[in-house]
């Protein structure tokens, strides 16, 4: 567009005006969401502290050379409907949970972050960094990085959702995306629960029970039982690192069923604490449950103490210890043998869970 040369004048303070508009654009953007940003914030924090975003194993497949990644945004930044504090709140926590996955090196872009305004030709633009594929192949070569994870942010009537793209800065070839989104409420987040998620179990218990044979007096025994659970898992604001879960499981034997009929209910209750000095090897938990157990017309408490590992992104195993104090059981007639006995003791825990 070609402007008279008496308007030029005019128009580069005009362009100047509008440079420091967009520099100020965060603050002016604030001020009507001044009232829901921690609303925003706290979506999306629950977000990005759910296990189930940005799992590294997703990205595991990906070519060993691309090691040095930049953070790009590239979402609108002239009318920018999420926060300054918000923005960066997303942008630190992208950067943390890849730094310490330990696969990739991240590097500070300030060109990624940088908006353009000029006047060229009589002309006003105004650009990013990457307008083209060329230019990000020049941008990847300046700031030497391997690749450019471009992600952008938004939110829709309480869904909380994140865009994550991962474009090698060689070819621009699309190595990985995903989008992550979590549903969340005013009252959840007045509760102050992150998340809650439920639960499928499937484990072993060593635990022995034995009974007598009235004409030879020896015992019998039935060595471990398997167990069945459904679990509900929560989180809360006052310390990520901590998480709670309520269970309901059925225990049962499935060897020697001809002379056992272990059949019962265990209500427990659990801790689980983050290990954060395991995290560069493994993400290792710490759970410590108690609960109270019902079967073959006795009861007792049930003490389980163990480490819990993740198993694919939506899965986790328990390897621990439980401890069921030995107790006197009613087992089912049988001819030749008493009809009571005992079932109880220490014993290894084994779990293979999933959460849905």
């Amino acid at each position: 567009m070609k402007f008279p040369t008496l308007l030029r004048p005019l128009l580069m303070v005009l362009s100047t005006w509008l440079l420091s508009t967009i520099a100020c654009a965060d603050n002016k953007a604030e001020l009507p969401l001044a009232s829901q940003a921690p609303s925003l914030y706290t979506g999306f924090e629950q977000l990005l502290d759910d296990d189930k975003t940005l799992v590294m194993e997703e990205l595991i497949d990906l070519d060993a050379n691309i090691r040095r990644v930049a953070l790009y945004h590239n979402g609108d930044r002239l009318h920018r409907q999420i926060p300054k504090q918000v923005h960066l709140m997303i942008e630190n926590k992208l950067m943390h949970r890849i730094m310490e996955s330990g696969r990739f090196e991240v590097i500070q872009c300030i060109e990624c972050r940088t908006t353009q305004v000029a006047m060229r030709a009589d002309k006003l633009e105004i650009s990013h960094a990457a307008e083209s594929n060329q230019a990000l192949r020049a941008l990847a070569k300046h700031v030497r990085a391997d690749a450019f994870i471009f992600w952008n942010a938004s939110v829709h009537d309480d869904k909380f959702t994140i865009n994550l793209r991962m474009v090698d800065g060689r070819n621009n070839q699309l190595l990985w995306l995903k989008e992550y989104s979590k549903k969340t409420t005013r009252e959840q987040e007045e509760q102050g629960f992150d998340s809650a998620n439920y639960e499928f179990t499937v484990g072993a218990w060593g635990i022995d029970g034995s009974r007598k044979n009235s004409v030879t007096n020896n015992s019998e025994e039935v060595n471990g039982v398997t167990v069945f659970g459904l679990r509900r898992r929560e989180t809360t604001s006052l310390d990520d690192s901590l998480e709670y879960t309520l269970a309901v499981e059925y225990f049962r034997n499935f060897s020697n069923k001809d002379l056992f009929n272990v059949s019962g209910i265990n209500l427990e209750g659990r801790i689980i604490a983050d290990i954060p000095s395991m995290d560069k090897l493994i993400d290792t938990k710490v759970y410590l449950g108690i609960g109270q157990a019902f079967f073959n017309d006795a009861n007792s408490l049930v003490f389980r103490f163990g480490f819990e590992f993740p198993f694919f992104s939506d899965g986790f195993m328990d390897f621990g210890v439980t401890y069921l104090p030995e107790s006197d059981v009613q087992w089912e007639k049988k001819s030749g043998y008493e009809e009571t006995g005992k079932f109880g003791g220490s014993s290894y825990d084994l779990t293979l869970g999933v959460r849905f």
